[in-house]
């Protein structure tokens, strides 16, 4: 039966064509193809198994998709592009029987035929696809004017959809809570696994659909890191500096943002950074709204925390969040990109001091009636009791 989208911005993605021209746009990319297809793949990452969504301006033309045929049944349940073909990969036959092509562009090349695909102007991700395709990809595509629209489909995302908003607020709740549990087993003789293995399982209870990550610092040897990946063994002790950076994931769209601590005690100076860097942080949050560039919001928070601390290192202080952990509006100098109501955004403030990096993030969604402070509820206190 035939589905309308529900994370896919197909208003968003007409405008965008409309605004450049384009009559036809083709995605591989991983997050792009999801997006359109809302089919959330695994093995789009590998080079040689394309998932690919064309999605044409003009109406009467459908749009179509393209997996491996490992992957066609599934697919078909779940996107809602009903045109979706399949080409001989993993699995030569599978429960279905339909006709599967020797390779992706025998499939691809099918479409643009059927469709009637010359002489138009045709959007791709560009220097975004690997060389081999895009080679293949534009010698498919000749006789049409091709752009690249990388950055385009990084606007059409930005804005969510209320279901892209309802897990990425899901995704951000659980976080929360999961933060509870990390912090819980901060204490003289645990150790950064007992951390690791006490947030994912609480990840995990509350229903995520996966954990995406669990960046841990902990302890002399990494309280420098910005994300160090892997927990090591180390066994905590009092005054030791502990740091994570995480995201429960809900249905594809994950959460972001940090949390650092000190166990039993800190210095006045740390204790002063600390303070100075939440309460820029969650001032030029609140301070967010539709309008703004995202070179504007850089502006507005590198000033109020240079008030404060001499020498701030960040490049950026903040990012979108969607399918991508990090999207536009991207909160650095030269950015342009204007902010729009329903775009979820991460902001995140750093420091270096005495060996260890402060490191603080909190998740806001920008809407025309205000903004929404997802992560309030968060403690920020900066001490954990011995």
């Amino acid at each position: 039966m035939p589905r309308s989208p529900t994370i896919f911005n197909e208003p968003r993605m007409r405008a965008m064509m409309e605004r450049e021209g384009l009559d036809l746009v083709i995605v591989r990319g991983v997050e792009n193809s999801k997006y359109v297809s809302e089919f959330f793949h695994n093995g789009g990452n590998l080079g040689y198994r394309p998932f690919c969504a064309f999605y044409f301006r003009d109406p009467a033309k459908k749009p179509a998709f393209v997996v491996p045929a490992v992957d066609l049944h599934l697919a078909m349940t779940q996107t809602w592009i009903e045109d979706v073909r399949a080409y001989a990969m993993a699995e030569f036959f599978t429960d279905l029987e339909v006709h599967f092509y020797d390779d992706f562009f025998g499939a691809a090349s099918a479409i643009l035929q059927e469709r009637g695909v010359k002489g138009m102007r045709v959007g791709t991700e560009g220097e975004n696809l690997t060389s081999g395709f895009r080679q293949k990809l534009d010698t498919l595509l000749e006789g049409n004017e091709l752009r690249d629209i990388s950055f385009e489909m990084e606007l059409v995302r930005m804005v969510k959809t209320p279901e892209e908003i309802r897990r990425l607020k899901r995704a951000t709740e659980i976080t929360v809570k999961a933060h509870e549990s990390f912090r819980a087993a901060i204490k003289p003789g645990n150790s950064d696994e007992d951390l690791h293995k006490a947030a994912s399982i609480r990840i995990l209870q509350e229903g995520a659909t996966a954990v995406n990550f669990i960046n841990i610092a902990a302890g002399a040897a990494n309280s420098f890191a910005a994300h160090a990946p892997f927990p090591r063994g180390y066994v905590m002790q009092r005054g030791d500096f502990v740091k994570v950076d995480m995201g429960a994931q809900v249905l594809g769209y994950s959460a972001d943002f940090v949390r650092s601590y000190f166990v039993g005690g800190a210095s006045e100076r740390q204790q002063e950074i600390w303070k100075r860097l939440n309460e820029v942080q969650v001032e030029l949050g609140l301070w967010l709204r539709p309008g703004v560039t995202g070179g504007e919001i850089f502006e507005r928070g590198y000033s109020h925390i240079s008030r404060y601390l001499n020498n701030f290192p960040r490049e950026f202080v903040g990012h979108g969040i969607g399918l991508g952990s990090h999207e536009q509006p991207r909160m650095n100098r030269v950015n342009r990109t204007v902010l729009e109501p329903d775009t979820v955004v991460c902001i995140e403030y750093s420091y270096y001091h005495d060996g260890v990096r402060h490191h603080t993030e909190d998740t806001f969604l920008v809407t025309d009636k205000g903004v929404e402070h997802w992560t309030a509820n968060c403690p920020r206190d900066l001490i954990v009791a011995a």
